[in-house]
Formats: structure tokens, C-alpha cells, sequence
């Protein structure tokens, strides 16, 4: 039987990360969470058709279905059309039930309490006929930009979906199917816009080919890599030619909130209920999860050091040396039946919340992103 990760919260000891949540909990700090969408799960705080008050669902907006509830997903897509490739219609669900969860014996998220807007953009973490990769630019203006939001937009966006780009077997495979290549002018245009705020984006590095993917590979952005429960590297092949994440986190077989639909009906499942997805495959789509929810917890327990920077970038780019100071390095296998090792900096959110942004460090503007980048 599975071993799952039921805890992804603070263990014994680590009192900088409860209080860190508490402070969260308490400040106007927002995490623009870029998925699926999200519909009522008890583990969530979401258990009837009202959201709970940290999910704050009339200020996200729901760019794959329009005509759709503001960030939700319609209840009619939470089947899986047979042969639709990883297309998980409740994917919202289960990467935010990585930060949110809050619930006994089941699942503790890293930042229960956060206050989250949700946005649908897609049907599933790979982009599939007419899903575009610009709707992820598209939730990012409306979260920073929009009436709605303007005033207190995201200071963190969590986004566990993305392209590949043009290469190798996997991305001609996803074009056959309807795919568009790399990122869209309206993502990379608020990518740069996000950075230059210093507002703190966080992605998925993904696990289809040996790069990491679209938006992660972008300079901007914070990207993670995922490792298994037992510290092998998660098998993707590697991260060959595009560099190496900025930091890893567990990425599998950690319990995730789920759902499926019987008789029009939700049932409110788990990764580890039988009745829910017996083989999915699970990735750094819950590892990127982790480091916004420590990312949105930093940002807020160092608010007035961070500030005193100056310039927006400077906050990313504060948070990515904190990253690297604060992360255990691990001497991991390279995949599961390898005997060659890598070293990997794994996050260690306690240690992350102790180091205050220093205005002492060099910090480096990173370049401007291009949609056109994205095609190499």
C-alpha cells in the first residue's frame, strides 16, 4: 500500500513557520492561484456552495469558460474525456489543497488560512486544443490590474501548468492534439510586468521532458523541481540544457484533495481514496505549491525589510537568495535505480522564514521575457 504525505505543515520545533502562518493569516497578502479553477471540497473550508472567506472567488474570473462562475470550475468538467492527454478537470482542487488544507487525519497544507483569488485558464496542467497559454497572462492582468483587484493585487501567483516548448517528441505529439507552442505574448508581457512589481511567481517545472517547461524556464519566475517522499530525484529525465530549478520540494505521493462526478453530483474525494484516481500521476504540480504558500508567508513576515529595498524586482529577487541560503543541499540518486548522484537544494520553509532580506546582497535584475524566447 502507498505511503502518503498527510502533513505538509509546520512539524515540532518549527514555531517560525506557526507563527509566519498567523501573520498570513491576519495581512492583506493574497496568492493569485493560475489553474483549473476550484469547486467545494471539505478540505478546503469549501464544503457548500458559499466559499469560505480566505477564498475569495468574485475577484478571480473564469478565462476557459467564460460564460462560467468567476473562477470555478463547472461541475459538467469534472470528467475525464477518454484519451484527453493529462487533462485533470479538478487539478485546481488539488494543487490548492497543497497550500489550503486544513483537516484532520486527511491533509495539512503549508499555509491554511491564506487568502487566495482562483482562476481557471485551462482544463488541465498541459495546454490542449482550444486552451491557450495566454489566459495565464491573461488571470495575471485581471489579478493585478482589474478594479477589482488593482488595489491589493496577488504578491505572489502560483501557476503549475505550462508548455514545454518547441522541442523533442512530446511537444510535436502535443501539437498534433491541438497544442499552440511556448507562451503567449499576453503571459510574457505579464511576467514582466509581475517582476518588475515584485510580485513573486512561482511554477511548476514540470516532469514531461528533460527541460524544465514554459513559464517556469523563464528567468523571471521562481522555478521548481520535485523530488519522490523517499529524496529520489522524481523521474523526469533530468533538467538538461535549461538549467536547474531554484529549489525543490516533494512532489509525490503526498495526499491531495480530488473529486469526481456521480449522478451531476461532487463527490469530495482524496488521492489516496480508491474511488478517486487510482494512477494518476502526480509531479512538481504540488511542489510549486509549497514554495508560494513560504513565498506569501516571507513577503509577509519581512513586508517593511522588503520594502526598504526600493525597486520591485528586488523583492523576487530577495526571495530567490533566501531560497538558496535556506535550503538543505542533498546528495539525492538521479533516478530511482541510478547509481549516479546530483545535489539538489530542497526547501526547508522554516529555515526560509528566519532569513530577512539583506540590503546588503547583489542583487541582479533579471532580463525582460519574450513570448518568441519561448519558441527555442
Amino acid at each position: 500500500m502507498t505511503s502518503y504525505i498527510r502533513d505538509l505543515g509546520p512539524s515540532f520545533g518549527e514555531a517560525t513557520w506557526r507563527e509566519a502562518q498567523g501573520l498570513l493569516e491576519a495581512s492583506d497578502t493574497i496568492i493569485g492561484h493560475i489553474d483549473t479553477g476550484v469547486f467545494p471540497h471539505a478540505t478546503l473550508g469549501y464544503a457548500g456552495e458559499t466559499p469560505p472567506a480566505n477564498i475569495l472567488l468574485d475577484r478571480g474570473a473564469n478565462f476557459f469558460d467564460p460564460d462560467g462562475p468567476n473562477g470555478a470550475a463547472p461541475v459538467t468538467d469534472l470528467t475525464v474525456p477518454d484519451g484527453a492527454l493529462a487533462d485533470f478537470p479538478d487539478h485546481g482542487v488539488k494543487t490548492l489543497s497543497i497550500i489550503l488544507a486544513n483537516r484532520e487525519g486527511e491533509l495539512r497544507g503549508a499555509a491554511p488560512g491564506a487568502k487566495i483569488i482562483p482562476y481557471r485558464v485551462c482544463n488541465g496542467p498541459v495546454f490542449l486544443g482550444e486552451a491557450r497559454t495566454g489566459l495565464i497572462g491573461r488571470a495575471m492582468d485581471h489579478a493585478m490590474n482589474d478594479p477589482v483587484n488593482a488595489a491589493n493585487p496577488p504578491k505572489v501567483f502560483t501557476i503549475s501548468m505550462g508548455n514545454p516548448g518547441v522541442t523533442g517528441p512530446t511537444e510535436v505529439a502535443r501539437l498534433f492534439v491541438g497544442g499552440r507552442p511556448g507562451m503567449e505574448k499576453e503571459t510574457t508581457d505579464a511576467i514582466n510586468e509581475a517582476y518588475d512589481r515584485g510580485i513573486i511567481i512561482v511554477c511548476a517545472a514540470g516532469q514531461v521532458i528533460n527541460q524544465i517547461i514554459y513559464p517556469a524556464r523563464f528567468g523571471r519566475t521562481i522555478a521548481v523541481g520535485g523530488i519522490r517522499q523517499d529524496e529520489t530525484h522524481y523521474p523526469s529525465g533530468g533538467y538538461q540544457n535549461s538549467g536547474e530549478p531554484d529549489v525543490w520540494a516533494y512532489a509525490a505521493n503526498i495526499n491531495r484533495a480530488a473529486g469526481h462526478l456521480a449522478n451531476g453530483q461532487i463527490v469530495q474525494t482524496h488521492a489516496d481514496d480508491p474511488n478517486s484516481e487510482d494512477g494518476e500521476p502526480s509531479g512538481t504540480s504540488y511542489a510549486a505549491p509549497q514554495v508560494a504558500a513560504a513565498a506569501a508567508m516571507w513577503v509577509t513576515r519581512w513586508s517593511v525589510e522588503l520594502r526598504a529595498l526600493g525597486e520591485g524586482w528586488k523583492t523576487v529577487e530577495a526571495f530567490r537568495k533566501a531560497l538558496w541560503l535556506s535550503s538543505n543541499v542533498e546528495n539525492i540518486k538521479a533516478s530511482p535505480n541510478s547509481r549516479r548522484k546530483i545535489n539538489i537544494r530542497r526547501l526547508d520553509i522554516d529555515r526560509l522564514l528566519r532569513i530577512p532580506p539583506d540590503p546588503h546582497w547583489a542583487l541582479h535584475e533579471r532580463n525582460r521575457v519574450s513570448a518568441a524566447g519561448s519558441l527555442l
